[in-house]
């Protein structure tokens, strides 16, 4: 739990979000539990402060994770406030960076960034799943797990999806003869080997 009064040592809070979305992305990084930000003690949090440590979170992890897996606790309703000036303020830049520029690919864009997303959340902290769920071996789990959120944008913005379908004919069609259960531990225990696509079933 990070306690603010214990962190900034101070009442009220104003130009600490940055400082404050530093520790919590390091928390989310390393563990999978849910991050607990308690405000007992402080007096105010400016929507600035609200701003510059919320934004930053759902641009590195996405909206859904960040609900997921950060609360806030002991908040006030000057604080709630803040926090919901802060969100429409947000809200509202972001359309109008999305008016500003055109998307070529769409969908394609979308589904590209959410993969991605998924993908480097899943190569952090659970490797093994990231090589069944994904297709990718061992390199593509360091590569893709470094990556920030710049790189991930450009990768979607190209709008060619990044990860193409591992399955050959022959090996659907064994796939197609198993039962949902067989399937499941069938594609775990093959995620378990690299390359097994190619050098078995290619």
């Amino acid at each position: 739990m990070i306690s603010l009064k214990g962190l900034f040592k101070r009442n009220n809070l104003n130009n600490q979000g940055g400082r404050l979305s530093k520790v919590i992305t390091e928390k989310l990084v390393k563990s999978e539990d849910a991050c607990l930000v308690d405000f007992e003690g402080i007096a105010m949090a400016s929507p600035l402060f609200f701003q510059d440590f919320i934004f930053p979170l759902v641009i590195e992890f996405g909206s859904h994770v960040i609900g997921n897996r950060l609360r806030l606790i002991n908040l006030k309703d000057d604080h709630i406030a803040s926090y919901n000036d802060a969100c429409a303020q947000a809200s509202d830049y972001m359309e109008r960076l999305s008016a500003r520029q055109p998307r070529s690919f769409g969908d394609i864009s979308d589904l590209t960034f959410e993969l991605l997303i998924k993908a480097r959340e899943l190569s952090r902290s659970d490797p093994p799943a990231a090589k069944v769920i994904f297709g990718i071996d061992s390199v593509m789990v360091e590569f893709i797990s470094n990556m920030d959120i710049d790189q991930i944008r450009r990768f979607a913005g190209a709008g060619v999806i990044c990860f193409e379908p591992r399955f050959t004919p022959e090996f659907a069609a064994r796939l197609a003869s198993y039962e949902a259960s067989e399937i499941d531990v069938f594609l775990n225990v093959l995620g378990d080997l690299e390359n097994v696509y190619e050098s078995e079933y290619a």
